[in-house]
């Protein structure tokens, strides 16, 4: 029985260790208005996955809270971590960030503020992400 337990303690802590998780930024709807996301990129750093889904300058996602489909946005940057140094590349190909609802529109126009966005919201233990969740008091 010994034996079991402890095969099975170093196969979770071997895929726990080799295991690389997505890496991307979830825009989740938890509000009771449709929201929409509007990313402006910068066109003069080059960011292949950015400018993969961009059409125009921009990313847009129309976040509908009731419709399970459509309630979340998803940018995917590969595999690895996010740490300081992902999340600085990822703000320099940001130019704004706009966020609005039926009533308020928030507007992020520099680096700082983009950089701040992104980091309060990267969050998780082990497996950390990146999730900004936009609910009626994101707006207050």
């Amino acid at each position: 029985m010994k034996k079991v337990n402890f095969l099975f303690l170093f196969v979770t802590a071997f895929l726990l260790i080799s295991c690389d998780p997505s890496q991307g930024i979830l825009f989740t709807n938890k509000s009771e208005s449709n929201v929409k996301v509007k990313l402006i990129i910068n066109s003069k750093v080059k960011n292949d996955q950015l400018d993969e889904m961009k059409k125009g300058d921009s990313i847009v996602f129309n976040l509908i809270p009731h419709n399970p489909e459509e309630k979340l946005g998803y940018i995917y940057f590969g595999r690895g971590r996010w740490d300081d140094e992902n999340i600085n590349e990822v703000t320099k190909s940001i130019k704004r960030i706009e966020i609005e609802n039926d009533n308020y529109k928030i507007v992020y126009k520099s680096q700082q503020a983009i950089r701040n966005l992104l980091q309060e919201n990267y969050k998780g233990i082990i497996m950390k992400s990146l999730n900004i969740k936009i609910d009626d008091n994101f707006f207050k």
